[in-house]
């Protein structure tokens, strides 16, 4: 473990080191957590040797082509590794040796024994291992589908075992929604057809269901994401705002959509409405007039793509083709402007 000495500069000063502005540079820190600045007694942030070590590493990887939110990824996953500087060089020895004591570089399915077992533990620190070799070792896609996905799975038959708590479900949750925001931030960007995506009053488990939303997002789609728990009449009318090509609803509990078929019978004569979940049965298909999304994510993200572009094709109104890894394109995305924050720091 690298030692440092104890931080002390201001902001300007590792602006001024790296030539990276101010601006940047807290989009690095509040959206990736590359920086860890200290307080000082007049409340200043100060930066240290480490900091600014992160943020070369980084500008090193931008300028091999690696977009900012992965080359922080790769720069903190390799220090939590302790391989610390991704300049130095590491020895086969070492590099076999991390491997088979770290155990990270492996199948899926003992990724998500091992995020399982993080997460019972309430290790973050070892959870976010596991989650940067998923997200580094495999595409996004792979990480969600045969990583994300079966440990959900797994977290949901533990609770109903008994054998974790409400303590660990939350933990998990807020865990891998924080991995997943990053994926998220360029989801209102493009020309692609537009999906609202929503959970049903009182369904509150909506991590799968933003999982999709990210698998959408990389294939070009909009995504208007309302999350858990929302009024359908509020959902109606986020629908009847931006006349999407897909209304996806999902829930566990058939209970959560029959409660409202009336409603959702009525949004899915004006709109293309999808069910999803455990809770879409033939009967509430039936009575609510809904197409259904089954589990294969990649599957249902090619159904919902060749659906909307029938559907435009049938109203004269062609469909752009998606662009596969359209989140990837920017992700410095800054409130007043997507690819400033990104660029500020060549000027």
């Amino acid at each position: 473990m690298r030692r440092s000495v104890s931080p002390s500069m201001r902001i300007g000063e590792l602006a001024a080191r790296t030539g990276v502005s101010t601006h940047v540079l807290r989009a690095w820190e509040s959206r990736y957590g590359l920086l860890s600045p200290s307080r000082s007694p007049g409340g200043y942030r100060l930066y240290g040797a480490d900091d600014e070590r992160r943020v070369r590493e980084v500008l090193g990887l931008r300028d091999q082509g690696v977009s900012a939110m992965e080359a922080a990824r790769q720069v903190l996953a390799a220090e939590r590794a302790g391989a610390g500087s991704l300049d130095e060089p590491v020895g086969v020895d070492d590099e076999r040796g991390r491997s088979e004591t770290s155990g990270l570089r492996a199948d899926p399915p003992l990724l998500v024994t091992q995020l399982l077992d993080a997460v019972t533990a309430l290790d973050e620190d070892r959870a976010h291992a596991v989650l940067d070799t998923a997200f580094l070792d495999r595409s996004v896609e792979s990480a969600i589908v045969d990583v994300l996905v079966p440990f959900f799975v797994k977290v949901g038959e533990q609770w109903e075992l008994g054998r974790i708590g409400i303590a660990q479900e939350h933990f998990a949750s807020s865990l891998v929604r924080r991995r997943l925001g990053a994926l998220s931030m360029t989801w209102g960007l493009g020309t692609g057809p537009v999906a609202v995506l929503a959970c049903p009053p009182g369904e509150f488990h909506d991590i799968i269901l933003l999982s999709f939303g990210v698998l959408l997002g990389r294939s070009g789609w909009r995504i208007r994401y309302l999350g858990p728990d929302t009024p359908i009449a509020s959902l109606s009318s986020a629908a009847d705002l931006t006349r999407p090509d897909a209304v996806v609803i999902a829930s566990r509990r058939p209970s959560s959509f029959r409660g409202h078929a009336k409603s959702l019978r009525a949004m899915a004569e004006k709109h293309p409405v999808w069910l999803a979940g455990r809770g879409t049965t033939p009967r509430v298909l039936d009575e609510i007039g809904a197409q259904h999304l089954g589990p294969d994510l990649v599957a249902d993200v090619a159904i919902l793509t060749e659906a909307a572009r029938e559907r435009r094709r049938a109203r004269g109104d062609e469909l752009p083709a998606p662009t596969p890894g359209d989140d990837e394109v920017t992700t410095d995305a800054d409130a007043a402007s997507a690819d400033a924050a990104d660029s500020e720091y060549r000027s």
